[in-house]
C-alpha cells in the first residue's frame, strides 16, 4: 500500500463548514491523501490508539488542519497530541520522526486581523508557535502552515475553487 499524506481535521461541526468540508473532499480527487476526522474517530474523548498508529505508520506527510478556535486549534486536535502523538514520541520507536508536518487552518476573521497593527496583534504563524514546538519535540520537520481567512459566511464556487487549488498544490509540496 502507497504511503499516503494524512489530513488530520480536528472539527467539532465538520457536517456544517463549508470551508473545511470542501477542503477535505479532495480524498475524493486524489488517492494520495488520506482524510480522518478526529472528532468523529474518538469515544468519550478518547482515540483507538492502535487505529490511529496504523493511520500514522501509513502516512508520508501529516496535516493538522483545523478552524482556529480562541487563537488554538479545537479539543481534539489537543487530545489526540496527548493521547496518540506523545506516546510514540517518547517511546523507543518514534516513527513520526522526519514526517514532514503542517497546519491548515481557517479562520472567520480577515487576514488583516493576524497582524501586530491588527485586533489580534499576533500573525498566524507567531499564534501557531506551540505546533510547531510540538513538531520539533517530535523530531516532524515542520512546514510553512497554509492559512485560509474570511471563512465566515457562504463562499462562491469560484472563491472555493481557488482556495482548493492552493490548499492542492501545497499538500503536493509536502513530500
Amino acid at each position: 500500500m502507497p504511503l499516503k499524506t494524512t489530513i488530520l481535521i480536528s472539527h467539532p461541526n465538520l457536517d456544517n463548514s463549508i470551508f473545511n468540508n470542501y477542503l477535505a473532499d479532495i480524498h475524493k480527487k486524489n488517492e494520495l491523501f488520506c482524510v480522518h476526522s478526529l472528532d468523529k474517530n474518538r469515544i468519550n474523548g478518547y482515540f483507538d490508539i492502535e487505529k490511529e498508529t496504523t493511520i500514522l505508520r501509513q502516512s508520508k506527510a501529516i496535516v493538522w488542519q483545523f478552524p482556529i478556535y480562541w487563537y488554538n486549534s479545537p479539543a481534539s486536535l489537543r487530545d489526540w497530541q496527548d493521547q496518540v502523538l506523545s506516546p510514540i514520541v517518547y517511546s523507543a520507536d518514534n516513527f513520526v520522526k522526519n514526517l514532514p508536518v503542517m497546519v491548515v487552518f481557517t479562520a472567520g476573521a480577515a487576514e488583516e486581523h493576524y497582524s501586530h497593527e491588527g485586533l489580534n496583534r499576533y500573525t498566524a504563524e507567531e499564534m501557531l508557535r506551540p505546533f510547531e514546538m510540538t513538531a520539533n519535540a517530535a523530531g516532524m520537520i515542520w512546514k510553512k502552515p497554509l492559512g485560509f481567512y474570511g471563512c465566515s459566511g457562504t463562499p462562491d464556487e469560484k472563491t472555493l475553487a481557488r482556495m482548493a487549488s492552493v490548499y492542492e498544490k501545497r499538500l503536493m509540496e509536502l513530500t
